[in-house]
C-alpha cells in the first residue's frame, strides 16, 4: 500500500510513524510557510523555503538513529542559538545543490529515511489569515491569534506545487491530511493550488486524522465538526472520503464530537481510540485504525 501524508510539524510526523507500521511505501507533502524560529531565520537570510517541517518528518521516517539524533540537535549558545544541525544541513545541500527539492532528497539519502518526503512547493510563501479587525501576516502570527481565524490564503496565491509531490499523491492507495496546526500546517498545505487540485483528483481513500485536542488561539472552541469544515471550505470542493475522531472525548481540552450533528453523508465518520498522553497521537493505536481503511 501506498500511503502518503499532508500537512507539517509533529503532527505529520507522528501519522508517518503510524504509517510505517502497515504501508509499503510512504511520503509526505509538507507545509512550507513555517516563518518562525530556524526556519524563519534562513528564510530570511539565505532565501531558502522553511526547511523545520521537512526535518522533523525526515527524522520520523529515518532509520538511522545516530544520524536523526544528531540532525535534531538545536544550539544552544552563539550565533547558532536555535538552529538545529538538520536545518543547517538542508541549508548547505540547498547551496550544493541549488535546488531545495533536490537538497531534501539527499538529506534523506543522508538519514536513510524509509519513504520519501517532499516540500508541497519550492517557491517562498508567505500565510495570511482574516480574522475580525484585519489580516495577520506569518505563520507565527496566524497560530498566536487569540481571535477566532474566518479563512487563511497563501500570498502568491498561485505558488506552484513541487511536482514530484504532485505524482506521489495521484499515486497514493491512501492520503492522509494531519492531525497537526489545522490552518497553519495542514489547510496551509492543501492551499497550494496543485496540491489541492492532485487531491481532490486522487482516487485514494482521503481520510482527514482529526487533532485529539484543541489548539490554543488556533482552534479554541472548534468541535470535530468544525475541523472538518474549515477544511472542506478552503479545499473548495471534495477533498476527504473519511474523518478519524478520537473516541472518547478527551478531559480537559479535547475535540468534542456529537455523532447526531454530523452533517455529511458522504464522508464516514471512524471513532477511535488514538490519542497518547503526551497530547498527540499514538503511533501504534493510530496504525491499528488506519490500516483497516485501505
Amino acid at each position: 500500500m501506498k500511503v502518503v501524508g499532508i500537512g507539517g510539524g509533529h503532527g505529520l510526523a507522528q501519522t508517518l510513524r503510524a504509517a510505517l507500521l502497515y504501508a509499503d511505501d510512504v511520503a509526505a507533502v509538507v507545509a512550507m510557510a513555517d516563518n518562525g524560529g530556524s526556519s524563519g531565520r534562513l528564510t530570511t537570510e539565505l532565501g531558502i523555503p522553511p526547511p523545520g517541517d521537512i526535518r522533523t518528518c525526515l527524522v520520523a521516517l529515518a532509520q538511522d538513529g545516530a544520524m536523526a539524533e544528531l540532525l535534531q540537535h538545536r544550539f544552544l549558545g552563539g550565533a547558532l542559538t536555535g538552529h538545529t544541525v538538520g536545518n543547517l544541513v538542508i541549508a548547505a545541500l540547498t547551496e550544493l545543490r541549488g535546488d531545495f527539492g533536490q537538497a531534501v532528497d539527499a538529506a534523506g539519502r543522508l538519514m536513510a529515511v524509509k519513504g520519501r518526503v517532499y516540500p508541497a512547493t519550492t517557491a517562498l510563501v508567505t500565510l495570511r489569515a482574516r480574522v475580525q479587525g484585519g489580516i495577520l501576516e506569518g505563520q507565527v502570527a496566524v497560530g498566536e491569534t487569540t481571535a477566532p481565524i474566518e479563512a487563511v490564503f497563501l500570498d502568491p496565491l498561485d505558488v506552484p506545487a513541487y511536482p514530484p509531490a504532485v505524482q506521489a499523491i495521484l499515486e497514493a492507495d491512501q492520503v492522509l491530511l494531519g492531525p497537526g496546526s489545522l490552518y497553519t500546517s495542514l489547510i496551509a498545505t492543501v492551499l497550494v493550488p496543485g496540491i489541492n487540485a492532485a487531491l481532490q483528483q486522487s482516487s485514494a481513500r482521503r481520510i482527514f486524522v482529526c487533532n485529539t485536542r484543541m489548539q490554543p488561539g488556533e482552534t479554541d472552541g472548534l468541535d470535530a465538526v468544525a475541523h472538518v469544515r474549515a477544511l472542506l471550505d478552503h479545499c473548495g470542493g471534495a477533498c476527504i472520503d473519511t474523518a478519524v475522531v478520537q473516541s472518547p472525548v478527551l478531559e480537559v481540552d479535547g475535540v468534542a464530537l456529537d455523532r447526531a450533528s454530523w452533517p455529511w453523508s458522504e464522508i464516514e465518520l471512524i471513532e477511535a481510540d488514538v490519542g497518547a498522553p503526551d497530547e498527540g497521537h499514538h503511533p501504534k493505536r493510530l496504525s491499528a485504525t488506519l490500516a483497516t481503511l485501505s
